[in-house]
């Protein structure tokens, strides 16, 4: 009697699959066209949609996550007013992130539709342009974003009637590299100290001319090999307060070979402008040279302060930079020399 009714139990569940499996089977299911994206750009929801004939057969959502996680979180998917169905993704970093497509019908049987759990779909999100500069910066720089600077400059143009026509100039600055498309922040304090002549003539004298200033660059990086400085400085001459201005344009890197054009204004101390070509064929050292137009240190006379510069620059270490330049050149009567020694350290 047992045993009949064993085999009776049996055939009922048997039977109860059996009719299970068929009404699943027999259930409503949806065809989903997917077109998988690939890529995202950073920043940006990422998109999924999906075209699908029965859409009421069954629930359609989207389990994704991030690459090197191992929780799923699950987005249903909606109608859109086009009449096709999408799911949106908050936006995602780099590298990326995995997906697949599931269905659930009315018995709560899941579908495969794209992709799965086991085998998901990768879309890359690739990092930015100024992602990819900075990430290769902060290698050059070895981590080292700060900077303290110290740059000595002085020349005599030398003059037919022996007057002096000389200046030294000084600047210390503190410098924060961002390493984006603002590239870098600079302030810092300068000093401008010399004498020219009033006029040029045998009995002529030289008056004395200086500056002190304070002053705040940034330094853009609207490209990859162009870079922008554009500098406000305010400071007090022997004459009174005095505004100025600086600007360069870069093409290349700065670190690397280059070509450079920039000028300044310090009110009545007068204008500069140079031109100056930069080389790194020699490595680790790096060389300029550059030609000058100065009114430095406040020059009257006709003549064009006109000079020409060398200079060199060596690492040593991951932190500590010395430079150097030899310049000659004259404004009114026969050339002189001139130079500069200077040195950052970073940290």
């Amino acid at each position: 009697m047992i045993k009949h009714l064993a085999i009776v139990a049996a055939l009922t569940a048997t039977a109860s699959a059996d009719t299970r499996v068929a009404a699943e089977q027999a259930a409503p299911r949806a065809v989903v066209l997917h077109v998988a994206p690939t890529t995202a750009e950073i920043g940006e929801p990422i998109t999924i949609e999906a075209m699908i004939d029965a859409p009421f057969a069954e629930t359609l959502s989207v389990r994704w996550r991030t690459l090197g996680d191992h929780a799923w979180r699950e987005q249903p998917f909606e109608r859109s007013s086009t009449n096709t169905w999408f799911a949106t993704l908050p936006p995602e970093k780099p590298p990326g992130v995995e997906y697949f497509i599931v269905g659930t019908d009315a018995s709560g049987h899941e579908v495969q539709h794209f992709a799965s759990a086991t085998s998901p779909h990768v879309v890359r999100v690739d990092p930015s342009l100024y992602d990819r500069f900075e990430d290769l910066d902060e290698v050059r720089l070895h981590g080292l974003r700060d900077q303290i600077s110290l740059d000595v400059t002085g020349h005599d143009f030398g003059n037919r009637y022996h007057l002096k026509d000389e200046f030294i100039r000084s600047e210390l600055a503190y410098s924060h590299h961002l390493l984006r498309f603002l590239y870098k922040l600079t302030f810092g304090f300068g000093t401008v100290d010399g004498r020219t002549p009033v006029m040029s003539d045998e009995a002529g004298s030289s008056a004395y001319h200086a500056l002190r200033y304070g002053f705040g660059q940034v330094t853009l990086r609207p490209h990859e090999s162009i870079f922008i400085d554009a500098m406000a400085a305010l400071g007090a001459s022997d004459r009174g307060f005095v505004e100025g201005i600086r600007g360069a344009l870069t093409f290349g890197k700065p670190w690397r070979s280059n070509l450079s054009a920039g000028g300044e204004f310090f009110g009545d101390l007068g204008g500069t402008a140079w031109l100056r070509l930069q080389w790194d064929t020699a490595p680790p050292f790096v060389m300029g040279a550059s030609i000058v137009r100065t009114d430095l240190p406040g020059s009257v006379i006709d003549k064009i302060g006109l000079y020409v510069s060398y200079d060199v620059s060596y690492p040593i270490g991951d932190r500590l930079t010395i430079r150097g330049a030899a310049s000659y050149g004259s404004r009114d009567g026969e050339a002189h020399f001139g130079g500069s020694l200077g040195g950052a350290v970073a940290f």
